[in-house]
């Protein structure tokens, strides 16, 4: 059994029991079920973040950030942030979780390239795109690819319930939700009459639109939700509509929607060129009137998106936190650890 500190030192307050709160980010919710992930698998873990007090739940401890320096363990993982590694006591391993990207001047500006060199890290990215996005000019230990989980909520849903033609968006709305409007609105809303396209993250105000202006072109605007309410919608819907982004390292909103049988049509941008495979999960398309175009097909050729709702079932079931957690276990126990 190893003894194993989880560091998220993002601004958000939060406990091991965050997962139904709604405002919860996709990085703090990762750093939540691979700690639950890993008390299961036998650990001791501990999870420190923002929060003031001291919290136990599920086997996992919660602590405040402040308190890293004082925790004795064999493993330190940080999110994103090398300078966490200055409080690590002598012979802890330093693991650096590496959920975003980080440009090199980026890392000069933060501060991060000194403990970079301090610390010589061993790098664990989420995906091979972006393990292949990052410079090499970082002085790594070592660099290691092991893939984010996806929560139970979307792997354990009815997967039978009848399908409505209910298109899904569950990304910020700068990564290309406008143009993808204007090719729902020019390419989808005309030609498929019971189509409705159904934004999650976003109010139809942010888009500078009201509501009865959206409904026009059958575009519906949810708002923040639980993932609960996600996985719900989804256990109806029919595909995702969702062009990428360069900023973007595994993108979870993807895989989850793929999970509940939805496949992702997309322009492949960032880590969805690891994410959806052509013809197997999803359709990859190189413009924006293409995702339209592609839309259509999917909406009216019954064959296709069966094919496609499989292929999406069967690729993203594989992606659970435990299966996670135990990569990652491979990592901390191996003997062959760079010194």
């Amino acid at each position: 059994m190893l003894k194993i500190v989880v560091a998220c030192p993002t601004k958000a307050e939060f406990t091991i029991e965050a997962l139904t709160d709604s405002r919860l980010g996709g990085l703090e919710t990762a750093n939540v079920e691979l700690s639950r992930a890993l008390a299961d698998r036998g650990h001791r873990v501990i999870l420190a973040t923002r929060t003031p007090d001291t919290f136990e739940s599920s086997g996992v401890t919660t602590v405040p950030l402040a308190t890293i320096g004082q925790q004795n363990c064999d493993v330190l993982i940080s999110s994103n942030d090398a300078r966490l590694f200055d409080h690590a006591k002598p012979g802890t391993r330093k693991l650096l979780w590496l959920h975003n990207p980080l440009a090199f001047e980026k890392s000069i500006r933060k501060h991060q390239l000194p403990a970079f060199v301090r610390h010589r890290p061993e790098a664990v990215f989420v995906g091979k795109f972006a393990e292949k996005d990052m410079t090499s000019l970082y002085p790594f230990r070592s660099r290691n690819v092991i893939p984010h989980g996806i929560s139970g909520l979307f792997l354990t849903r009815n997967l039978e319930l009848p399908r409505r033609k209910h298109f899904v968006w569950a990304s910020q709305r700068q990564r290309g939700l406008k143009e993808t409007l204007d090719t729902w609105t020019r390419h989808v809303a005309p030609k498929v009459a019971d189509a409705s396209f159904h934004i999650f993250g976003s109010l139809a105000q942010d888009l500078g639109l009201t509501d009865a202006q959206a409904a026009q072109n059958r575009i519906v605007f949810h708002g923040s939700k639980l993932k609960s309410e996600l996985a719900d919608f989804y256990a109806t819907a029919t595909a995702m509509i969702y062009p990428g982004a360069l900023d973007e390292t595994f993108c979870i909103a993807a895989a989850e929607a793929q999970a509940m049988g939805l496949p992702v049509i997309t322009l492949g941008i960032g880590s969805l060129s690891e994410r959806v495979q052509q013809g197997i999960n999803g359709i990859v398309c190189k413009t924006y009137r293409d995702l339209g175009l592609h839309a259509c097909r999917v909406a009216d050729d019954e064959e296709l998106w069966k094919l496609l709702h499989k292929g999406a079932i069967s690729t993203a079931k594989l992606l659970t936190w435990q299966r996670t957690a135990k990569l990652w276990e491979a990592l901390m126990l191996d003997e062959m650890a760079p010194g």
